[in-house]
């Protein structure tokens, strides 16, 4: 797939759960299997959830769609959304060892990371390396080097 395409894909994905986290924040605890102690923790809850699920991802999915303008130029912001992604899903799978099977829900999460945080760490790997812009001192080295005086003229007579 086009990387830029696979770049967007992905931010609006990750843009749009982070919309989800920051307006439907209890269907987003539900959604997580999660619930609040008692009712004086609901509001904690909720802003956590606002917070980690919303504004986080609001965050990383702004950042992701900005970067496909131009993945290969922007290819380090994509890496490192894409690490997040896996760092992610090593840590459902370190849940897994310690903790034990998380069912269908769990497995999915870490699939759907798994997926998430590979597609662009592959765009990130795949696009060519920039060159740095040249600076206005190597451009006057580099013109001098190449500078050639003038051949001689005779003197009129």
């Amino acid at each position: 797939m086009n990387p830029r395409i696979t770049t967007i894909v992905a931010g609006l994905i990750i843009f749009a759960l982070g919309v989800l986290g920051l307006v439907y924040p209890e269907r987003v605890l539900g959604l997580l299997g999660l619930a609040y102690a008692n009712p004086s923790h609901m509001a904690a809850a909720l802003g956590e959830i606002r917070a980690t699920y919303g504004g986080l991802f609001v965050v990383m999915g702004v950042y992701t769609l900005l970067a496909a303008t131009d993945p290969a130029l922007h290819r380090a912001r994509l890496l490192f959304v894409g690490l997040l992604w896996l760092g992610a899903c090593a840590g459902r799978l370190f849940g897994v060892y310690v903790d034990g099977n998380p069912g269908l829900p769990g497995w999915g999460a870490v699939a759907f990371e798994l997926v998430v945080g590979g597609a662009l760490v592959a765009v990130a790997q795949s696009a060519p390396a920039v060159t740095a812009a040249p600076t206005l001192e190597r451009a006057v080295r580099e013109a001098e080097a190449r500078y050639e005086p003038p051949p001689p003229v005779a003197p009129p007579a």
